[in-house]
């Protein structure tokens, strides 16, 4: 029988150094201790607070967005009526924010791929600012 543990705080488990989870489970294993979830819960849990959080969108977080919901770049251009190499460049440029409009197409997208309802209201899909997220794995 192998032994459960918690871990108050752990980063890093996305790439985005702005989230961080609390009470992920662990176990211990010959290896040494190892996360007790399926890493797509917490991506998830982490691409549901970038929405609801009213994260600004730039390329990092499209980059991230995108592959949370397991499409490739043709794919995921497709579904927004873009080009892959639009979405090529705003992954490139991890740093800069999408235009808006292109900020709230991504939004409504990831959102409709997670089963997630967010506000159809321009104002309150957008954010202005980076700020830390604390997510509770369990």
């Amino acid at each position: 029988m192998r032994k459960k543990k918690w871990k108050e705080d752990l980063d890093g488990l996305v790439p985005l150094e702005y989230i961080h989870f609390k009470n992920v489970p662990m176990r211990n294993s010959n290896q040494g201790p190892v996360i007790d979830l399926d890493p797509g819960v917490l991506d998830k849990l982490a691409a549901t607070a970038i929405l609801v959080e009213k994260i600004p969108l730039r390329g990092k977080e499209v980059h991230f967005l995108r592959k949370v919901i397991g499409l490739s770049m043709e794919k995921f251009a497709g579904k927004l009526g873009l080009s892959s190499s639009t979405i090529f460049h705003w992954e490139k440029a991890e740093l800069d924010r999408l235009a808006r409009v292109n900020e709230l197409a991504v939004k409504s997208l990831v959102a409709e791929e997670l089963g997630i309802e967010i506000s159809g209201k321009f104002s309150a899909l957008l954010g202005d600012k980076i700020h830390e997220i604390f997510l509770t794995a369990a």
